[in-house]
């Protein structure tokens, strides 16, 4: 797995594709932990859009399965009162998607 400390795609080209509720790619399971959290589909789009670039923490290869082509680009993100992860998945900027989007826990 190959880690680099740059996003594979720039931010405001992924802020511009996440812009809007009906252009939102996510999985379920995402959407899933931001609900449990109590945040609508709105949500995640002012979250992604509050993204700085300083809030980006490392991209890395897929590795499960792995996948020298399929990128992970990684940032927390202080919201809501809260430190929130977000993690985008794709190869290209076409098929980036929301994969996670949690809070993060200090235990």
């Amino acid at each position: 797995m190959a880690i680099k400390r740059k996003p594979h795609h720039p931010l405001s080209a992924v802020q511009a594709k996440f812009a809007q509720v009906e252009t939102l790619e996510i999985t379920r399971i995402a959407v899933e932990n931001a609900r449990a959290l109590g945040y609508a589909l709105e949500d995640i789009v002012e979250a992604v859009q509050a993204l700085e670039p300083g809030d980006f923490i490392k991209s890395e290869t897929a590795h499960s399965p792995p996948n020298p082509k399929v990128w992970h680009d990684t940032y927390t993100l202080p919201w809501d009162g809260r430190r929130l992860y977000l993690k985008f998945a794709g190869e290209t900027l076409i098929d980036v998607t929301l994969t996670s989007f949690k809070e993060l826990r200090s235990d």
